[in-house]
């Protein structure tokens, strides 16, 4: 039993919001901007708002987000995959 006390504590950890310094800010169309504050909203926001257009950024950027939300990459990487993603979509604010 003791173990998996152990793990259910481990993933409690390793699923913890990380957030980024400086937030990216993202308008879809003429819609009101939004700010994304870390790799958790900014894959909820590749998976279910993005634009029906997905480039190679876009597919890029869940994987490394994804992982950021994993620890096995930075959130700095992730922002940055994400802001790429933005570019691509010209969904920047």
């Amino acid at each position: 039993m003791p173990e998996s006390k152990g793990i259910a504590m481990n993933m409690m950890i390793r699923t913890g919001d990380v957030r980024w310094p400086s937030p990216i800010r993202v308008r879809v169309g003429y819609g009101f901007p939004e700010t994304i504050r870390g790799p958790r909203e900014a894959l909820t926001y590749l998976n279910y708002r993005w634009p029906a257009i997905d480039g190679e950024h876009c597919r890029s950027a869940k994987i490394i987000c994804a992982e950021a939300l994993e620890f096995r990459t930075s959130p700095d990487i992730a922002r940055e995959a994400f802001l790429q993603a933005c570019v691509e979509a010209k969904m920047l604010d």
